[in-house]
């Protein structure tokens, strides 16, 4: 008797479990199909330039794709040079990883498709007159990012693996106001949002991961390209087609455990013009203060080299010099971050200050009163960096009592590595973390 009523009792849950899910799926209802209509996207005019066209492109299923540049899709925006569109963008695998998410339920669906990233791109955009060989100006007006972000880790990703080796997922509150961040009691991040991959499509046909990123810009987890900079991005394709996604309230020099304060953005706001027939090898950024060059590859070592080339290639471009004069600047001004080392190709930069008179960035040996300091050299400059990047993990575990789980995600979110001077021989890379992070 006992058991037959069980099965009376599981059929009912069945049956009302069966009743919730149907009427869940119907109200459900599928997104419109195709493409939205651009006059519906249309921002009023405004003084004092009314000629100037505002456009505000949503992000939705008609808009944006998880996880590949694809040049063959239809532009789901055309504008002119000189026009402003706000786009909105999506957290990560199709705007799932968000609070409640598991780690479970995120590697399941971020591994479901071989060579697809995790990014949720917005775009196409297509640009009216971009041409091979020009480049797009973008400029950065206006970001600000949704009130929540998450960090999560995977299996054999990020700088550490082994050492990490069981994926695990973080979210949290940011108070987008204030621009900061708590991380765990005591400790506060400053957040700086920015892009984590503004792309263009690529010279070849096809459709491509949206993980590596190359001289078509794309994951450069370039930290620096926040509100008020100017992207430079070289044209491969007719029309441009330019993406964003992979939003990010902040991140360190290096993002070492494989992601930032990774988020959406409510709003970013750019201005997209055509430099005609200015060819660039490799994107540029431009602050209020400094030009930056870029050097990307899967060896960071080979990064580096093509990171001095194009620096040379810059200083000779804004300051008008040879080459030899040229490479003599880069060295006086040196100030050279690594941007990340888990995307397969890796990345850094550096920067070139518009003060002629600046002197090169001093970069300290131990700690001081600002900063936490670890510092290592070897011939391969990414074991360099792995040194570096574990003694300073080992350092704040054991300063401030954290556990290394913890200080592997604040390293990622907050420590800033930076290249030494480097001429020959073993390169040297220092690393540093600030000590008003944590609350006196």
């Amino acid at each position: 008797m006992i058991f037959k009523n069980r099965r009376i009792i599981l059929l009912g849950l069945s049956l009302l479990l069966a009743s919730q899910t149907q009427a869940q799926t119907e109200s459900c209802l599928p997104f419109l199909s195709g493409l939205l209509d651009q006059n519906q996207m249309v921002a009023p005019a405004k003084l004092p330039h009314p000629q100037q066209t505002t456009y505000i492109l949503p992000a939705t299923p008609a808009t944006a794709q998880w996880g590949v540049f694809d040049s063959s899709l239809k532009p789901v925006l055309t504008i002119n040079p000189g026009d402003t569109v706000v786009i909105e963008t999506m957290a990560a695998s199709d705007n799932q990883v968000v609070p409640g998410a598991t780690i479970e339920q995120i590697m399941k669906i971020q591994n479901a498709v071989p060579n697809r990233g995790p990014h949720t791109l917005t775009g196409p955009i297509y640009i009216n007159d971009a041409e091979p060989g020009d480049v797009l100006r973008i400029h950065f007006n206006k970001i600000v990012p949704r009130a929540y972000a998450s960090n999560n880790s995977a299996y054999n990703k990020g700088l550490f693996p082994k050492v990490f080796p069981n994926p695990s997922v973080r979210y949290y509150a940011l108070d987008v106001k204030n621009k900061k961040m708590q991380f765990l009691p005591g400790i506060t991040v400053p957040l700086a949002p920015f892009p984590g991959i503004v792309a263009v499509a690529r010279a070849e046909s096809g459709q491509y991961d949206s993980i590596p990123p190359g001289p078509f810009g794309g994951n450069m987890d370039l930290r620096e390209m926040t509100e008020g900079t100017t992207l430079y991005l070289p044209v491969f394709r007719k029309g441009g087609y330019l993406w964003t996604g992979d939003s990010h309230a902040g991140q360190g020099n290096g993002e070492i455990d494989l992601t930032a304060i990774e988020t959406a953005f409510q709003e970013f706001n750019v201005t997209i013009d055509v430099i005609k027939q200015k060819p660039l090898n490799w994107p540029r950024v431009e602050t209020p203060t400094a030009w930056i060059a870029v050097g990307y590859d899967k060896d960071l070592n080979k990064a580096l080299d093509i990171l001095k080339q194009e620096t040379i290639k810059l200083i000779v471009d804004v300051r008008k010099v040879s080459q030899e004069e040229a490479e003599k600047m880069m060295y006086k001004t040196w100030n050279c971050p690594i941007s990340e080392v888990v995307n397969g190709v890796q990345g850094v930069y550096c920067m070139v200050p518009k003060n002629a008179s600046a002197k090169a960035f001093v970069l300290p040996k131990i700690d001081n009163q600002q900063f936490f300091v670890t510092y290592a050299k070897n011939a391969d400059i990414e074991e360099a960096m792995k040194t570096a990047s574990m003694a300073m993990l080992k350092k704040i575990a054991v300063t401030k009592k954290m556990t290394m789980s913890d200080a592997y995600v604040l390293a990622s979110f907050a420590m800033d590595c930076r290249i030494g001077v480097y001429h020959a021989g073993e390169k040297e890379v220092h690393c540093m973390m600030a000590k008003n992070l944590w609350a006196s």
